[in-house]
């Protein structure tokens, strides 16, 4: 059975690889659409996602490290009696301190000139996603080397939890 601390290391590092992913996800969605048109007006034209990223709350960082620091407080009873008898265990695995994540849409168009086209409005412009695409592809990189480094994590916490056993 693995320990509550080692069990929210690995799932705080998972939402790490949730975000990452998505982001990937969402890069690689914007860069394969930026060429897409809809007629003007249309709903189904493509709009340009971005991931945003939100830390965990200040007050569950904070609850999460009262309930790790509370046990090493008392070493035994013996030296501190704590009132009412025995220590409860905290719960280590419920606090949810991984990254958080929002998708967000915006309904941004760069015109070009193409009277030809099936999708040109009576000025003959054709609106495509105003997709950057060294932003997206810079964002692709980063999001290639956090997913990496929680990967890491989770790697350096395995090796830990079989040299634990080797003693």
């Amino acid at each position: 059975m693995i320990p509550d601390r080692l069990n929210s290391l690995f799932k705080t590092a998972s939402q790490g690889l949730d975000v990452q992913k998505k982001r990937l996800e969402i890069s690689a969605q914007n860069i394969a659409n930026s060429r897409s048109t809809a007629k003007p007006g249309s709903s189904s034209a493509y709009k340009v996602q971005t991931v945003i990223n939100k830390a965990p709350d200040v007050a569950n960082f904070m609850n999460a490290l009262d309930a790790q620091m509370n046990p090493l407080k008392v070493t035994r009873n013996q030296h501190f009696p704590v009132s009412g008898g025995a220590q409860s265990v905290p719960d280590y695995g419920s606090s949810n301190l991984g990254p958080e994540m929002e998708v967000r849409e915006t309904e941004q168009f760069r015109f070009e000139y193409d009277p030809k086209h099936p999708d040109a409005d009576e000025n003959g412009m054709v609106a495509y996603p105003d997709v950057d695409m060294v932003k997206e592809m810079a964002t692709m990189v980063s999001a290639n080397r956090l997913y990496e480094a929680n990967l890491s994590v989770i790697e350096a916490a395995k090796q830990m939890m079989k040299r634990s056993m080797e003693i």
